[in-house]
């Protein structure tokens, strides 16, 4: 949370424009419509969170720099693989920098499309545990020991909360993942009994 943001922590390699199918632009328009929804909680800071889909080409990805309420079209690109510190996409901009935990959790959870990462400190913040959450410790942000820590979590549930950080829900559509992070939400705004507070952190 109070790490300062310095940008991707891997070199993006350009494999050409991303110019997505019909299927695809109604995938991205969903996304877009979780950022204003996901607002609507209080998860509105600077630039926090980001979202991916899993397609048959890669996964669809918020790029980095982009602010989750405030998506457009040109606002995500295709990632393709990775290997060590590269990152292959398709696109004008770089994926966010957490393109390779996505990347990890789609490896490890076959039945997963999508993944949502909101900050979400409602939750975060909340010193009460809740059953059925997968808790991770802190690590520094867009590295690969936080790819690896979240990948292995993400065996154990569909719902983590990264210590400092924010919340990832998973889910097998756009749909459920959002589904999620609304019931935890809710969950979390009666452990508190107060009302929801906006996500003040450096970006993602």
């Amino acid at each position: 949370m109070g790490e300062k943001y310095i940008g991707t922590k891997f070199k993006t390699i350009y494999k050409g424009d991303f110019k997505p199918n019909a299927r695809e632009l109604k995938l991205i328009k969903d996304l877009i419509k979780v950022g204003k929804d996901l607002a609507k909680l209080g998860c509105k800071d600077n630039n926090g969170g980001n979202f991916s889909v899993r397609t048959k080409n890669g996964i669809i990805i918020k790029t980095t720099g982009s602010f989750p309420h405030q998506l457009k079209k040109s606002d995500f690109s295709l990632v393709v693989g990775f290997k060590k510190d590269e990152v292959y996409t398709f696109g004008q901009k770089e994926p966010s920098s957490e393109a390779r935990l996505h990347w990890g959790v789609y490896q490890a959870r076959p039945d997963i499309n999508c993944v949502l990462h909101s900050h979400d400190f409602l939750a975060v913040n909340c010193e009460q545990k809740i059953k059925d959450v997968i808790y991770v410790k802190e690590y520094s942000y867009g590295t690969m020991e936080s790819a690896r820590a979240i990948k292995n979590a993400s065996k154990k549930g569909d719902y983590l909360i990264m210590q400092n950080h924010g919340v990832l829900a998973l889910g097998k559509n756009i749909s459920s993942s959002l589904k999620l992070i609304q019931k935890y939400h809710e969950k979390f705004k009666a452990i508190t009994k107060g009302p929801t507070f906006n996500c003040r952190v450096k970006k993602r």
